[in-house]
């Protein structure tokens, strides 16, 4: 429990009324003044509001809680009194803490304190802020009336279980060895048979590398199980004890346990539950690695497809048809972990996620299919739901496709995987946005900079860049985080003309050819090669052919479905590489009108400036420029293409000069000639217009 003493409160906690229910109950002013009602049953009415997670509480309820033998008439004359009697005890405060309503009562938050509500709030990042209670939660209330015990006897239950169920996700997310037994130490004081602490206890002292102590604890564990008629320990507990390297007590302690565990009858026994697997987003608890020491691979995001439910039989094999398609997409993105689902299982995701979850799945892609009306396309209604949070769906849309089957669709599945994929990566981003760095995987560090990247904001460069090198040290061999790197390096190439800028587009050329050979499969990776190679103007005829070669093998894979964004940034590359700014143009627009929004997509919108200001559309460049630099005002790329368009249009010189200004405070030694740099693939008379207009603008020459 947090110290609740006079003097601790005094120092530490502003606000008017400080309230203890925990042990002997207490209610001091600021100045530390007892200002704790006389009677029973005035304390009580005071404790329930206090515990009612500040929100109003009727008074019909009160009246149950306190007057439950009485009848209802008599029991709200009663209780008219005990808010008169509280009122009075808490005048001195000199301001009205208790919210009086006309059906109900509540405790105003900002003006009090409960020591009870920080315990029920504290977390696995704050828990050692707390100790254990050493006394009951208002103990001296009991007896008061039959129904406000049965109440406390819950509010008892609901601490009790909160506090657990902190302490079970301490141990099994902390990676400091010394807080994971601590945090078993005392979950064990709630519960002596608590098998997540036994086991973490044992996995300490293995990963210690004390196997005297670990055979001891197991040896202890087995015969405090064992004494428990008809128990049967977890097959995670069976596997850990069975893998403690022992000699002759080994052979007692599995003798001991198998004997404990394999209780005839006992439906546990035959259901093979699976371990759960680590978070894919921290770091791997240490205790992990002793249980197994195939743990100790890093793991990616887990997925599984689900057919599309579907009312109509003629239907049905289209459905199965398009779940094999997505499947078989990510399946080639490399950066997920695809799941099989189970022969038998639950059709209904919704109601099933638990299972799921239990099977070790992080997310469902699922959906329904619906037949058009009157010759009408068919539907596909596409959602990804999370099966940690229940089934909540985080991500949505629609997939049409005509009678004759979706190999005859206008639009391409992998829009709108591409789409998932990366809506998938930003949940998680912000499912860990309140663990600090040190307790991240390297996935979980790659999707933070990802996080931050989409920010548009070059003063978190270097941020980004910490991070991201943090990830490639811990896991090198994930293509997800190379593709990640890549695109920072990309990134802050085009909006950093430092002298440092050459060492990052290099370490992006070894990341995106790293990814390359991490996901064969990506032809998404391969573009943005070609992209990287359009900067060395040696190399222009290796990225025509690399970017040729993608086109192929898209057009090849995607058949009639001519409009993936894979073919279109290929084409864009291509174009660009062939001086064919217009048509370049042209495709930009087309992957701008997709309808299945991208976090990619939005990350590369300055590149898609750049090449509309390439084909001459200027109008659309300040459209851009204006929506970018409202939302992202220290994004200078993309600065640099809205004042060039701006310049050229010359229609708004008072515009184009705040834009110029602006884009010189973020950059102040920004030059033409290190803005031309960046446009090695635009033709003498292009870069000639280019430098006309920055210096129309009012950049320098340099």
């Amino acid at each position: 429990m947090v110290d609740s003493s006079s003097r601790h409160i005094r120092e530490t906690d502003p606000t008017l009324l400080r309230l203890r229910l925990i042990g002997q109950m207490e209610a001091r002013t600021l100045t530390g003044e007892s200002v704790l009602p006389v009677g029973g049953k005035t304390r009580a009415l005071l404790a329930i509001l206090a515990l009612s997670d500040r929100k109003p509480v009727l008074r019909s309820r009160l009246a149950e809680l306190l007057w439950s033998q009485r009848p209802e008439d008599m029991a709200r004359a009663s209780l008219r009194q005990e808010i008169h009697r509280l009122l009075d005890a808490l005048s001195p405060l000199g301001v009205d803490v208790i919210d009086v309503q006309r059906h109900s009562l509540a405790l105003k938050p900002a003006l009090t304190s409960v020591d009870a509500e920080r315990l029920l709030t504290v977390s696995v990042r704050t828990i050692d802020s707390i100790t254990l209670p050493d006394e009951p939660l208002l103990g001296e209330l009991a007896g008061i009336d039959p129904a406000l015990d049965d109440w406390l006897v819950q509010q008892r239950e609901r601490l009790s279980s909160h506090l657990q169920q902190v302490y079970e996700n301490a141990v099994r997310e902390l990676t400091d060895p010394d807080q994971v037994e601590d945090a078993a130490e005392r979950l064990l004081k709630f519960d002596g048979l608590n098998e997540v602490a036994w086991r973490a206890r044992v996995q300490m002292a293995l990963h210690r590398g004390d196997k005297a102590r670990a055979a001891a604890l197991a040896d202890q564990m087995t015969h405090i199980f064992g004494d428990i008629e008809g128990y049967a320990l977890a097959p995670a507990t069976q596997a850990l004890i069975t893998s403690i390297p022992t000699e002759s007590s080994g052979k007692d302690v599995a003798k001991d346990f198998s004997q404990t565990t394999m209780t005839a009858g006992s439906p546990e026994v035959s259901f093979a539950t699976p371990v759960l697997r680590p978070d894919p987003m921290l770091a791997l608890p240490l205790h992990y690695a002793a249980q197994h020491p195939a743990a100790t691979e890093p793991r990616k995001i887990s997925l599984a497809f689900l057919p599309p439910s579907c009312a109509d039989e003629t239907l049905a094999g289209h459905g199965q048809h398009l779940r094999d398609q997505m499947e078989l997409i990510f399946v080639h993105m490399g950066t997920f972990d695809i799941l099989a689902i189970p022969e038998g299982s639950l059709s209904d995701p919704v109601n099933a996620s638990a299972i799921y979850r239990a099977w070790g799945m992080d997310y469902i892609i699922s959906g329904t299919l619906r037949a058009g009306p009157d010759g009408a396309d068919n539907r596909l209604i596409l959602r990804v739901l999370d099966a940690r949070r229940g089934g909540v769906i985080i991500w949505g849309t629609h997939y049409d496709f005509p009678s004759s089957g979706p190999d005859t669709a206008k639009n391409s599945l992998l829009a709108p995987a591409q789409a998932i994929q990366w809506s998938i990566f930003v949940t998680e981003a912000r499912r860990i946005a309140g663990r600090p760095d040190s307790e991240l995987s390297a996935l979980g560090m790659a999707l933070r900079a990802f996080m931050l990247l989409l920010r548009h904001d070059m003063s978190l460069f270097d941020r980004i860049n910490s991070l991201l090198e943090r990830a490639i040290d811990l896991d090198g061999d994930d293509g997800a985080i190379a593709l990640i790197d890549a695109l920072y390096c990309y990134t802050r190439f085009l909006n950093d003309w430092g002298p440092e800028t050459e060492a990052i587009f290099a370490r992006g050329l070894r990341s995106v050819r790293s990814a390359i050979a991490l996901m064969p499969d990506l032809h998404a990776v391969e573009v943005l090669l070609a992209a990287y190679l359009m900067y060395e103007p040696a190399s222009h005829d290796t990225a025509v052919s690399i970017v040729r070669s993608a086109v192929a093998d898209i057009s090849r894979n995607e058949g009639p479905h001519k409009d993936s964004p894979d073919l279109l940034m290929a084409g864009i590359v291509l174009d660009l590489l062939q001086k064919k700014m217009a048509s370049a143009a042209r495709s930009v627009k087309l992957l701008l009108e997709n309808g299945y929004r991208s976090q990619l997509l939005e990350l590369l919108r300055p590149v898609f400036m750049m090449v509309l200001l390439l084909g001459e559309d200027y109008q659309e460049v300040i459209s851009m420029g204006r929506l970018i630099s409202g939302l992202y005002p220290s994004c200078p790329s993309s600065l640099v293409y809205y004042l060039i368009a701006l310049t050229e249009l010359g229609d708004a010189p008072e515009e184009a000069h705040q834009v110029c200004r602006h884009l010189l405070r973020l950059v102040p030694d920004l030059t033409i000639s290190r803005t031309i740099s960046r446009f090695p693939f635009a033709d003498d008379a292009q870069q000639t217009r280019l430098a006309r207009a920055l210096r129309r603008a009012g950049v320098t020459e340099g």
